[in-house]
């Protein structure tokens, strides 16, 4: 968790995060989701600041990961996380905290996100 409270600062700190310092082992860096101008970010603003949702993949496109991680849901009855084809997991979650990771059913295509405030 302190990870996460250091990947992403307040506006009150200078220093701007480095997605090489949180980005999982084996995945690729897909971008901060942009709340306030719409659209994904690859280089730190202080528009990102708050809430925040941080997109990795491994094996498919930042954009395949991007459109998986949007259709990603919340099972009603489990209230785990839950999308077609893939097999996903909540591998950390906290206060306004979350790393999940899915994985492509029968393949080693992945994508992780995690989102938070």
């Amino acid at each position: 968790m302190l990870v996460c409270i250091a990947a992403f600062p307040s506006a009150a700190q200078a220093a701007d995060p480095d997605p090489a310092e949180f980005t999982p082992r084996g995945y690729d860096f897909c971008g901060w989701q942009d709340f306030a101008n719409g659209g994904w970010a690859m280089e730190w603003s202080d528009d990102l600041s708050g809430a925040y949702l941080v997109a990795f993949a491994d094996g498919i496109s930042c954009t395949t990961a991007r459109r998986n991680i949007k259709r990603v849901r919340f099972s009603s009855r489990t209230g785990k996380p839950v999308r077609a084809g893939y097999r996903c997991r909540t591998l950390a979650s906290a206060h306004e905290f979350y790393d999940v990771r899915c994985v492509k059913i029968g393949g080693t295509r992945k994508f992780r996100y995690q989102t938070g405030a």
